[in-house]
């Protein structure tokens, strides 16, 4: 693995992001309930907010999810292309944004099937705020192609 960088998404894997639902990649979302038990869910909405963010559409505004970020932000996020055998974690703190131009770019910027599951809109934005990114483009006859590791400035605290 090479040396970790600063915190900025590569184009190609901004790419993958915001087409894994449509390229049949629909990215695993964890975070915690309220019991403390981890939750798994595909989430067909995440896409690349901003050099170090990402974001997602979520249909219920006051559903489990949003309970469990509000309680505990921590969550992490896997992309999987089978195929390519491109692998990518994602780990960062998740909010709720209010903020109606945010709001508003987030519902637009998900696939089309998301939002028509919402149509009035009435979901929550949330925001994740990146703290590492690990992961690889693929596999090939010399193992990982083109490995990856984003730490945000301060990340390796976190660590320990």
């Amino acid at each position: 693995m090479k040396d970790a960088i600063a915190l900025v998404l590569p184009q190609a894997l901004r790419r993958r992001v915001d087409r894994a639902l449509v390229e049949r990649h629909p990215m695993l979302v964890a975070h915690v309930d309220a019991q403390g038990q981890p939750v798994l869910s595909f989430r067909g909405s995440v896409q690349v907010f901003g050099d170090d963010q990402l974001a997602l559409w979520i249909r219920r505004a006051e559903g489990g999810f949003i309970r469990a970020i509000r309680a505990n932000p921590r969550i992490a996020l896997m992309y999987r292309d089978e195929e390519a055998k491109a692998t990518y974690q994602f780990q960062g703190r998740a909010r709720v944004t209010d903020v109606p131009e945010e709001r508003q770019r987030i519902f637009e910027r998900a696939p089309a099937a998301e939002r028509a599951h919402d149509f009035a809109m009435l979901g929550a934005a949330v925001l994740v705020d990146l703290d590492r990114v690990e992961g690889y483009a693929g596999l090939g006859p010399q193992g990982k192609v083109d490995p990856l590791l984003l730490l945000r400035e301060g990340a390796a605290q976190l660590e320990n």
